[in-house]
């Protein structure tokens, strides 16, 4: 005779599959592009505060030092994204590490060694410029921001009340601004390099995280 263990076993695993199911369906499905800005705008602070870190340290914008990785997180899904922004704000700390230990030097642009942080800062700036491209929103490239000014001053609708993309773009610009001067504040400091590029890692890793709570798409 079948103990009550035994028959409850099927039971179990059942509930187990559909939970199984259901969390795959909800990680894969695609984020709505509703607020989908919001991150977007919040890599652009990012930009600013590593950009003016960089150059001050290195003698040169990282933001410009992008790496070809639009491929592999070209798509809106929830776990893509998250992944993604986990492993940008992952090599933002392995630079800010190296950095911090003094494994890469914050004041000499003329040291091989500076070489060694530069791909992971490049590698995260495309991996992000990627993201804002399969969002939609062209109009917030996060790095380099020569195509928004130039989209601003000739924006017939710039002075229009309801702008959405002229707003996008002058948010991405201000964002990019504080950062910046955010950025070259901590210069001033011990390690400020080194600060910049925890912050900016830290802030990746929170966006990974937030993209999980992302409403789902409605088709």
């Amino acid at each position: 005779m079948p103990s009550q263990a035994d028959e409850s076993t099927p039971l179990v695993t059942e509930q187990s599959n559909k939970r199984g199911k259901q969390l795959r369906t909800y990680l894969l499905a695609p984020v709505t592009l509703r607020h989908a800005d919001l991150p977007l705008l919040a890599c652009c602070f990012v930009t600013g505060i590593i950009d003016a870190g960089a150059y001050n340290a290195w003698g040169t914008f990282m933001g410009m030092q992008t790496a070809a990785v639009t491929r592999p997180f070209g798509n809106t899904r929830r776990l893509s994204l998250c992944i993604n922004f986990f492993l940008q704000g992952l090599s933002i700390l392995v630079a800010a590490m190296l950095v911090t230990i003094d494994a890469i030097p914050q004041n000499n642009a003329d040291n091989d060694r500076v070489l060694i942080g530069i791909p992971f800062l490049a590698w995260q700036f495309g991996a992000q410029v990627a993201a804002s491209r399969a969002l939609g929103y062209g109009e917030i490239p996060t790095t380099v921001l020569t195509s928004v000014y130039n989209d601003l001053a000739s924006d017939p609708r710039l002075w229009t009340w309801q702008n959405a993309k002229r707003n996008r773009r002058a948010g991405a610009a201000i964002m990019v601004l504080v950062g910046g001067i955010c950025g070259g504040w901590l210069s001033r400091l011990h390690n400020g390099f080194g600060m910049a590029l925890w912050i900016g890692g830290l802030i990746k890793m929170l966006l990974g995280i937030a993209w999980l709570g992302y409403g789902e798409a409605i088709e």
